[in-house]
């Protein structure tokens, strides 16, 4: 009866379309959640996201839930979560993303590390809060300590793919020796050129992971 009178008062309205949600519905409305457009990417096959790290041995499948769009829902949802604070928003659609996980064994989850001063700023590291929904469903370990980010960078994706490579060549810190052996999924907010994100599974590669996937919730066509 609380719940309800608080809803009342303050209703909740659904993060991309601002009508107002039903008790059954969470941060967004039944409809724009049919309307995500997802993307069909399994783990059990190639996906266009794989073939941007098809240099990498290492990495066995990749997978995106959503494909991004200028404008597009996605960019609206992960807009709000890197930049106004809403880290629900990023449990919820790494809530969703898990289903993808299901059947694969994995030992770590790593979140796509940001710069300490970014995210001293954020408060808070946006694909850290995605790998806590991921975790809520799948009871895999999230370790933050396996790379470290040396410095922040801009955009990519104007860059030719040399370049891209060449500025981001000392990004990350050498990875932590517990990974030998290991399982583990990289998980992003969204990926483009995927240039960060190679340079991220090659520091993996160096200390022989046995396994990568990479995840992520939005992604370009």
């Amino acid at each position: 009866m609380i719940r309800d009178l608080i809803s009342l008062i303050y209703p909740s309205v659904c993060i991309n379309c601002n009508i107002s949600l039903i008790q059954a519905e969470r941060l967004i409305c039944t409809k724009c959640k049919i309307d995500l457009p997802h993307t069909g990417d399994s783990f059990h096959s190639e996906s266009e996201l794989l073939k941007k790290f098809s240099h990498n041995a290492s990495v066995k499948a990749a997978a995106s839930l959503l494909y991004f769009h200028q404008k597009g829902v996605a960019q609206k949802l992960l807009h709000k979560l890197k930049y106004e604070g809403k880290r629900s928003i990023g449990v919820f659609l790494g809530e969703e993303f898990a289903d993808k996980l299901m059947d694969i064994p994995l030992d770590f989850i790593i979140p796509v590390p940001i710069h300490k001063a970014k995210k001293r700023k954020r408060g808070y590291n946006q694909s850290t809060e995605i790998a806590k929904g991921i975790s809520s469903k799948r009871p895999i370990e999230i370790r933050e300590d396996i790379v470290k980010r040396n410095f922040s960078t801009a955009s990519q994706t104007r860059k030719s793919k040399v370049k891209r490579w060449h500025n981001l060549e000392n990004v990350y810190s050498q990875a932590n020796d517990i990974i030998e052996g290991k399982k583990v999924l990289v998980i992003d907010d969204v990926i483009t050129t995927g240039a960060t994100v190679g340079m991220l599974c090659d520091r993996l590669q160096e200390k022989e992971v046995s396994e990568i996937y990479v995840g992520s919730i939005a992604r370009g066509h």
